[in-house]
């Protein structure tokens, strides 16, 4: 990839696939909202095997992979130019298989952008997003929907809180991008629920609960006081409730874990259920 990275920039991942391109479209929109330039990072998808050959065979000759990567980002230029003509875009070629590509450019990248390439019952996430997820160095967007589909400009941003380090920084994004984007911010706190019926009077919640939400969400109504804020405290498991509230969302902010070798390997139970069943994008950080 270009050596002269283009810093806190948002970076969509492309492969040419249908999913990889919608994704691009939703980085565009998400670029404009903050005022950031565009790099489309390519590396080219092949039909045959998980490596990156040298070249690969197109109507009876050979096409390198460059040819294939350099079609790929043109295509994709045009498709960001026909939505948001006014964006700074360049683009970026690796020969390299994607995960790790990708995981090297997020160092310098304010949001790393792709799309959750489909497998099996066409909602479970394929490795090389998954890869990404664990190990990008900086806020990971995986793009779920329907291809095709208008962007759900009016929708709020949701966002997990639990109360932890790791949802402060889903906050802080979550209302840069609510403020970017002139839209709500719903804060969503879960508190899983008992299997086994309480005796004698049910113990209430709620204060505890509430507590959470306020003290989580006070300084940052006061950084962005232009941002309308819904609190919702539920019982429930929290995968399964933020994917309900996906369903009116535009996109979910979410925390996940520390990023480094040590805990890598332990990637939140719940940020990996929302990247398989999520019906909006995924926003994760940590």
């Amino acid at each position: 990839m270009d050596a002269h990275h283009d810093r806190h920039a948002v970076v969509a991942g492309v492969d040419g696939s249908t999913v990889s391109l919608n994704a691009v479209r939703w980085a565009a929109y998400l670029a404009t909202a903050i005022h950031e330039p565009l790099v489309i990072a390519c590396a080219p998808k092949f039909p045959h095997g998980d490596g990156e050959p040298e070249h690969a065979p197109q109507r009876g000759r050979v096409v390198r992979w460059h040819e294939i990567a350099a079609r790929t980002a043109e295509h994709a230029v045009a498709l960001v130019h026909s939505c948001a003509p006014e964006l700074p875009v360049t683009t970026e070629v690796t020969p390299e298989a994607a995960a790790p590509a990708l995981v090297a450019r997020s160092t310098d990248a304010r949001i790393l952008v792709v799309g959750a390439r489909t497998a099996w019952d066409g909602r479970l996430v394929g490795p090389t997003t998954m890869e990404v997820a664990r190990h990008a160095r900086c806020p990971v967007a995986v793009w779920r929907g329907t291809a095709g589909r208008r962007i759900p400009r009016r929708k709020p941003v949701t966002v997990g809180v639990d109360g932890t380090p790791l949802s402060t920084a889903a906050l802080v994004l979550g209302f840069e991008l609510a403020e970017a984007l002139s839209v709500p911010l719903t804060a969503v706190h879960c508190r899983p629920g008992s299997r086994i019926a309480a005796i004698g009077p049910a113990a209430d919640h709620t204060a505890a609960d509430n507590a959470v939400l306020t003290s989580a969400l006070t300084p940052h109504r006061l950084a962005h006081p232009d941002v309308d804020v819904t609190e919702v405290s539920v019982p429930g498991v929290p995968a399964t409730v933020l994917a309900e509230a996906g369903r009116d969302s535009q996109l979910l902010v979410v925390g996940t874990r520390p990023r480094n070798s040590a805990t890598a390997a332990l990637f939140g139970s719940t940020s990996r259920d929302l990247l398989h069943h999520s019906p909006c994008p995924v926003v994760l950080c940590g």
